[in-house]
């Protein structure tokens, strides 16, 4: 009956996710929903650098603010988005805002249009991919200005309403800021809170406990341990970077990809990474079978009760809350630290989602202004609710469903990029090395002395392409 139950909630999800545009699924629909906003008086945005000529406030004039967003229309924060455009234009109706809903692939899309003449002044993604894409290629609108400006209440600088590190994580080389993030993403372990109370099962604060809790698991209960999405390979890669920065703190992934010699990646730590992960495979502790899985198979397993935890971003609540029973008490709590390590439990994951304007938009007044109004408290928290997500503003609510990262999120002192920042310096390394060679050492087709061979190998060979 259990099978059954999941194969019915496979097939429920995979539907819904579908008309969703959610969770690993790359969205190809485009979406476009116009609302004309207006404005009683010129704004009070203040000025942004660019090299376009649109540096002066904006005039009250009617303008249009093309704007592509990674969202699809149905997702929680597509409707908000379109509840911030129907508020703004109670006060800024002059200003129309053409808003297309492009789904995952947005910045591939954009770029296209844009080399065929489109105009497209506004775009939100994922921030290491507006990096990549738009800051490192001297493409986007520097916003440094409108930040020291006040805020669209005026009772502080724009600035400082972010939280500590969010706005820096993502500026470019020389401090400039172009990114502004609105969701804030972390990831840690997400689990049942009433089943562990019915069984007993504390949450761990180290490895140690870790291991100790799924041995537990595994000896005393029917139920798995640990679900894996595993044919994810961004999934899977969660658990080497989080252990390396346990191991030895941020930054050493890229530093070994950024190594031209490749013999940075001889380092201990990169075996011991693998070689932990491996333990939990070998122990029985992962779900049998996670190999073989295909999307959302594994993480429906925890919505179902036949598996205690998952390690995932914090978006899962949102994408499984119509999967649980209701009494599924969502429970989440930071990746443990590691004896000898010099990572603490509260450092955590940063994955930013933001707004970035290309620099030659005519708008770039009306841009600021309207970021500004979506950025204040009240509108951010419209986004927590309905997204079940944090957000970057200062004062905003943490969602009930994440209440354990959001606290520790919030206490963090070390703030770290996903992958450890490699998506957005060396996408084509993450890609086609790192995530290829971790895979393979992850689901035991190598071991980690072959990994380690793999990856100072490909390393030397990728810097000579170069």
């Amino acid at each position: 009956m259990k099978k059954l139950f999941v194969w019915l909630l496979i097939t429920t999800f995979v539907v819904s996710m579908a008309f969703m545009g959610i969770g690993c699924k790359k969205a190809t629909e485009t979406t476009t929903a116009e609302t004309t906003t207006t404005a009683e008086a010129a704004t009070t945005a203040a000025a942004t650098e660019t090299t376009a000529p649109a540096t002066e406030k904006a005039t009250g004039e009617p303008k249009t603010i093309v704007y592509w967003s990674l969202w699809n229309e149905q997702e929680p924060a597509a409707i908000v988005i379109n509840k911030w455009i129907e508020e703004y234009k109670k006060v800024k109706p002059e200003i129309t805002i053409k808003v297309v809903y492009v789904g995952r692939e947005v910045m591939t899309k954009v770029m296209a249009a844009r080399s065929g003449g489109e105009i497209v002044d506004l775009v939100d993604t994922e921030n290491f991919s507006l990096k990549g894409s738009l800051v490192k290629e001297g493409l986007s609108l520097v916003m440094d200005k409108a930040l020291d400006a006040p805020s669209y209440k005026g009772n502080s600088s724009w600035r400082d309403s972010f939280l500590a590190g969010t706005l820096k994580q993502y500026a470019a080389d020389d401090g400039k800021v172009s990114i502004i993030p609105y969701d804030l993403i972390t990831n840690g372990f997400i689990y049942n809170k009433k089943l562990w109370r019915d069984k007993g099962w504390t949450v761990p604060k180290t490895w140690d406990e870790f291991i100790a809790l799924c041995e537990t698991i595994k000896t005393t209960s029917d139920i798995a341990s640990i679900t894996q999405d595993a044919g994810v390979d961004f999934y899977n890669d969660m658990w080497n970077y989080q252990i390396m920065e346990k191991l030895v703190g941020p930054g050493r992934i890229l530093a070994a990809a950024k190594d031209k010699t490749g013999n940075s990646w001889e380092d201990p730590a990169f075996k011991k990474a693998i070689e932990m992960e491996r333990e939990l495979f070998d122990k029985g502790y992962f779900v049998k079978g996670c190999d073989g899985f295909t999307w959302p198979a594994g993480q429906l397993l925890l919505a179902s009760g036949e598996a205690a935890m998952e390690l995932c971003g914090s978006w899962l609540p949102n994408e499984l809350k119509s999967q649980v029973s209701n009494d599924f008490e969502w429970g989440t709590f930071p990746f443990p630290e590691i004896a000898g390590g010099v990572g603490k439990i509260n450092d955590m994951e940063s994955y930013l989602i933001g707004w970035a304007a290309f620099n030659d938009t005519k708008v770039g007044p009306e841009i600021v202004d309207f970021l500004k109004f979506c950025t204040t408290i009240e509108n951010q928290n419209i986004f927590v609710d309905e997204s079940w997500n944090m957000s970057t503003i200062l004062g905003t609510k943490i969602p009930p469903a994440i209440q354990g990262l959001g606290e520790a999120l919030l206490d963090s002192k070390a703030l770290f990029s996903p992958h450890d920042g490699i998506p957005e310096e060396l996408p084509d390394y993450h890609k086609n090395i790192y995530l290829k060679n971790h895979n393979l050492a992850f689901l035991g087709k190598i071991t980690p002395d072959g990994y380690i061979k793999k990856m100072k190998e490909e390393t030397i060979a990728y810097w000579k392409s170069k």
